[in-house]
């Protein structure tokens, strides 16, 4: 750069007198696109004497050793109580949904005596008996059902086969009338006590629809307050300090070598050179405020410290709780490196721990299956302009299995509306239809009160529960009918354990509701000349 002389003698610089451009030694962009490295093992060296592999671009882990043990869970009980007595488990019983989630066995409805009764039939024919099966209807025939045999399975099998109930009861008081059949009877009876299994007590509270159930395991109690029926996890229990545990099992103890392997997740930035990146998650473009702080960690995680974490297998027991001793982790230098857990000096940093405990993974006996259709379903709503709450059966189940819309029933034998006359007219009370049942608020004491279950008295109409989570005399508690509302349901689940077998259920499952509600039930009304818009 030379010196300039502007017009009054000073001298000035400029700084677009010399342009400096690269050459290209040949006009192809392969050699550019290659980044060839001639010296690897070079630039290595001088990364690990630079000090960067003790920091975040440390040296990967190549083989991870692990030691710990495992505790199997032995005991649950049905309550929270001390009281209550505990029952002896073992994982190889089946899942623990079972015992906690199923209602309690009843007596079996039309449709399963028909199936019980078909299965009979069934017997006799593969014992060369069939020539029997008229005197087995003329002793333990069904009664009378009624119903299109055309149309409804359960009154065209009930001519052809035996009620179940009766045969069974009939079995179990003494001989048959019936000579010739009593080892297909027994074979029969064996069958059908398999359909009623004892789950044991039940943990649900019909005063919440919440179960409620505790679990002993390595010389802690476990006790889920508020299990919902949506499946046993490791974030459904806590510790209770204060109950006196059963005595632990032996533990199961483990020593093992693994390799690890990076965590992968959408939007995780591509750890190879010149590889083009998936845009179907863009987290450059999220909207994030000032105060969006989950949304700003969640984009650091990936984009900063996504590849920071790895992922390796071990093979626990179901229905255990898991502590790791040790982690030994081998990185590609060589070096060893002790790991710590995580949070291990700051009880606040807990993730994955259960709450009141120091350490451990727990892994519940938990398999929650294949969900049948819903069988019975009730949703709890606020109605703040008749300062009441309901519960609304949407659908409930009847004898013959069939599933009943009460809705649609409603509409079928609701009264008509009056015409509108010249005149307005007076109403006691408006019509509510029959399936919104009134949970009327009653104090308990001061700053306590319950939703109890009542009838609504109307006219020529009858109301009342029709399914089995509803019961005449039923009453909740009043944080159970929150502003949101609550729905329950109940459905039948099959699950296959992991020795092969199988086991069915029953569960009672709630969820939140859809908001409040309004029933349109009010008192000394004047109903208008002209319809209502």
């Amino acid at each position: 750069m030379r010196d300039m002389v502007d017009i009054l003698g000073q001298p000035r610089f400029r700084d677009d007198f010399f342009r400096l451009e690269p050459l290209h030694r040949s006009p192809e962009v392969a050699a550019g696109l290659t980044a060839r490295v001639h010296d690897p093992a070079w630039a290595l060296t001088r990364q690990w004497q630079l000090g960067e592999f003790a920091g975040q671009d440390a040296g990967s882990p190549v083989l991870v050793e692990l030691a710990g043990h495992s505790t199997l869970i032995t005991h649950w009980r049905a309550s929270l109580d001390d009281s209550q007595p505990w029952i002896s488990y073992h994982p190889r019983e089946g899942p623990l949904d079972r015992l906690i989630e199923a209602e309690e066995v009843r007596d079996a409805d039309e449709r399963t005596s028909v199936e019980g009764g078909a299965h009979f039939v069934r017997l006799l024919d593969e014992a060369g008996q069939s020539a029997k099966l008229p005197a087995v209807l003329e002793a333990f025939g069904f009664d009378p059902l009624e119903g299109d045999a055309d149309t409804d399975i359960v009154a065209l099998l009930a001519a052809r086969v035996p009620d179940a109930r009766k045969l069974a009861g009939a079995i179990d008081a003494g001989p048959l009338p019936v000579a010739g059949i009593a080892e297909v009877a027994k074979r029969w009876r064996s069958w059908w006590a398999g359909l009623f299994p004892d789950p044991g007590p039940d943990t649900f509270d019909e005063h919440r629809f919440e179960h409620h159930a505790g679990f002993s395991v390595a010389g802690q109690v476990l006790r889920a307050d508020e299990y919902l029926g949506d499946g046993l996890d490791w974030f459904t229990v806590d510790v209770d300090p204060a109950a006196a545990a059963q005595p632990a099992a032996e533990p199961f103890r483990f020593a093992r070598e693994a390799l690890a392997s990076p965590v992968r997740f959408g939007g995780l930035p591509a750890d190879r050179f010149w590889e083009m990146e998936d845009a179907q998650i863009d987290l450059g473009s999220a909207d994030v405020s000032t105060l969006d702080t989950g949304r700003l960690l969640l984009i650091a995680f990936a984009e900063v410290y996504g590849n920071d974490w790895f992922l390796l297998p071990l093979e626990v027991p179901a229905g255990s709780l898991t502590v790791l001793e040790q982690v030994r982790v081998t990185d590609t230098f060589g070096q060893e490196h002790v790991i710590e857990r995580a949070g291990r000096d700051n009880p606040a940093w807990n993730m994955f721990t259960l709450h009141g405990s120091d350490d451990g993974l727990l892994v519940m006996p938990s398999e929650r299956g294949v969900t049948g259709g819903v069988l019975e379903s009730i949703a709890l709503a606020r109605d703040e302009l008749a300062n009441l709450a309901w519960a609304i059966e949407v659908e409930y189940s009847d004898e013959r299995g069939r599933r009943v819309d009460r809705r649609d029933r409603w509409l079928e034998i609701a009264p008509e509306p009056e015409p509108p006359g010249e005149l307005p007219r007076y109403a006691v009370q408006t019509i509510v239809p029959d399936y919104w049942l009134p949970l009327v608020p009653h104090m308990v004491s001061a700053g306590s009160i319950r939703f109890a279950l009542v009838e609504l008295e109307q006219p020529g109409i009858g109301s009342g529960p029709r399914g089995r989570l509803l019961v005449p005399g039923t009453w909740l508690h009043e944080e159970e009918v929150p502003r949101e509302g609550a729905s329950v349901t109940r459905r039948p689940v099959l699950a296959r354990w992991f020795d092969g077998s199988s086991h069915a259920w029953t569960r009672r499952e709630k969820n939140p509701g859809g908001g409040e509600s309004s029933s349109g039930l009010a008192f000394d009304i004047v109903r208008p000349s002209e319809p209502w818009p």
